[in-house]
């Protein structure tokens, strides 16, 4: 639940800026358990990402440089090959 630019989650008492990078550096067990949350609410359809575009993993430099240029309104995701 985002509340005024940070974010409450399950177990949390304050609401703080959340930086997933920060979190999985500093307090890795929290990290897990926002993860397995996440994945919880992905697969009841709870949220749905916005994706703005797919590639297969060979055309990860193109995903990389379309990056770059910036202007991308969601989620670039990376895809198997094949």
């Amino acid at each position: 639940m985002c509340i005024a630019g940070g974010w409450l989650l399950p177990g949390r008492k304050r609401v703080v800026p959340y930086s997933i990078q920060t979190l999985k550096r500093l307090k890795p067990e929290f990290f897990r358990q926002d993860l397995i949350a996440l994945f919880d609410l992905l697969q009841k359809q709870k949220i749905k990402p916005l994706v703005a575009q797919r590639f297969p993993i060979a055309e990860a430099r193109r995903a990389h440089e379309l990056l770059g240029k910036g202007g991308v309104t969601g989620k670039i995701v990376l895809v198997r090959n094949g």
